[in-house]
């Protein structure tokens, strides 16, 4: 039953892409409902193969999990209707005048959008227990992690397809052509992310299979080494090699300074993590010299795949830089917001409502500005500073966890070592987009963090 558990975990996250990046309140409660399923399954799957099962270690998960339920506990009390206390939003106040009645008040300047974000984010948190309750046993992490690579690959695939045919469709849904890939995806900076992500599944992948190759060799002569790594070529490590290429030129074809540029930076800081593990644990020349190779001969294909497909990423950073005038601009007034809401917030997800009044001239020509172009900063003017502290801590707490069990794991390290480079990805890209504003990026993040998490200890503790 797990392994089913672990399947439909990975089907759920892996489509969500398609759905227009999952960016839409009926598929937030499909998938709400979809992960609920499989987090039951999982849940009755553990309990039926306790006795095989490896053991959970929730302790693990505590810190970060109490820091992240004493946020999401304040955007419920958000909500709280509080009659004429001072605490409550100034526009509800408005709201019964306007409308002649007694209106409730609340912290939150807009209770039902609220009441969505806290969805989105219990979905996210269901998918990252459900995975790591599930990949505590290797073979399943194996099947959701091979799942979720393979259909990020034809999401990658139906993207590179639909710019070469110039279709104005997603799926069925009306969208014009852009000139740049976006595939399932409205916003290419939002695909970007996806696509970086599970560039980073292959390239963790592919270090993997070259790493057990290596193994293999050694003691060997050249020509057997050059023969097992042919034979690897013809199977597993080919099909990775192949993945990562249609998904790193998918990336590249999306043209999104931010997406690309920090997906190499989370690889090379994969690499860092290879070279210091290598450098700590080798105690053969050998063996560091052959991570070495690895990491050159990959350095070397992420180049010519840039030089193919990235002039025009080039041309727009030669043209724009990486940030726009607009957007600074945007984070000087969403600032002056978070001054007025700095301890309470104006409510989990309403920075549309809020910013309303702060936008004045900017982009005059645009009718709507839903998002902040910075998680971080519309977390804070969400939550308010004290809570979105803690949600942001309990991050930083997973990732040390991951980091720390790369170098603990002298078995499939990759796990982690793939989580910390994702949680690199998207903590800077979240510094300049809304990255985690897009439900298909926050489940996979989810997923990709929890494998990492449930293989930082060994399946025997």
């Amino acid at each position: 039953m797990s392994v089913v558990a672990s399947l439909l975990v990975a089907l759920v996250v892996g489509v969500s892409p398609f759905w227009l990046g999952s960016n839409r309140p009926l598929v937030w409660s499909a998938n709400a409902l979809a992960i609920g399923v499989v987090l039951l399954l999982a849940s009755v799957s553990y309990w039926r193969e306790a006795r095989r099962y490896p053991a959970l270690m929730l302790s693990e998960l505590t810190v970060p999990a109490v820091l992240f339920g004493l946020g999401i506990c304040w955007a419920g009390l958000q909500m709280i209707p509080l009659g004429s206390l001072d605490a409550g939003h100034p526009a509800w106040s408005v709201a019964a005048e306007a409308l002649g009645r007694d209106v409730y008040s609340s912290i939150s300047v807009n209770r039902s959008e609220t009441l969505w974000a806290i969805l989105r984010y219990l979905t996210a948190a269901s998918v990252l227990f459900c995975v790591y309750v599930l990949a505590r046993r290797v073979s399943n992490a194996r099947i959701i992690q091979r799942t979720f690579v393979v259909l990020t690959g034809l999401m990658a695939l139906y993207g590179l397809l639909r710019l070469s045919l110039s279709l104005d469709k997603i799926l069925w849904f009306d969208e014009p052509d852009t000139g740049y890939l976006t595939s399932g995806f409205i916003n290419r900076n939002s695909a970007a992310t996806f696509l970086g992500m599970g560039s980073l599944v292959g390239l963790g992948l592919m270090f993997q299979q070259i790493r057990s190759v290596f193994q293999k060799t050694i003691g060997e002569s050249d020509r057997e080494g050059i023969r097992r790594l042919s034979d690897a070529l013809a199977g597993r490590l080919g099909l990775d090699l192949v993945l990562f290429v249609l998904m790193f030129v998918a990336l590249l074809a999306t043209g999104s300074r931010g997406g690309i540029s920090f997906t190499v930076i989370a690889a090379l800081f994969m690499m860092l993590l290879y070279s210091v593990k290598a450098s700590v644990q080798s105690r053969s020349a050998g063996g560091r010299s052959a991570w070495v190779l690895i990491i050159l001969l990959v350095a070397v294909l992420m180049i010519g795949l840039f030089e193919l497909s990235g002039a025009r990423l080039v041309g727009r950073l030669l043209d724009q830089g990486f940030g726009s005038a607009s957007r600074v601009e945007t984070y000087v007034r969403t600032l002056e917001a978070i001054r007025d809401y700095l301890f309470l917030g104006s409510g989990l997800g309403t920075f549309q409502d809020v910013f309303t009044a702060y936008r004045l001239e900017l982009s005059a020509g645009r009718h709507v500005w839903d998002k902040a172009h910075n998680d971080y900063l519309e977390l804070i003017l969400g939550l308010g500073l004290p809570a979105a502290t803690l949600v942001m801590l309990s991050y930083v707490f997973l990732f040390y966890k991951v980091v720390r069990g790369f170098f603990v794991r002298h078995r499939d390290g990759h796990y982690s070592a793939i989580a910390a480079a994702v949680c690199v990805l998207v903590g800077l890209h979240s510094l300049v987009d809304f990255s985690l504003q897009i439900q298909a990026n926050t489940l996979a993040f989810a997923l990709l963090l929890g494998l990492g998490l449930a293989q930082s200890k060994s399946s025997r503790n």
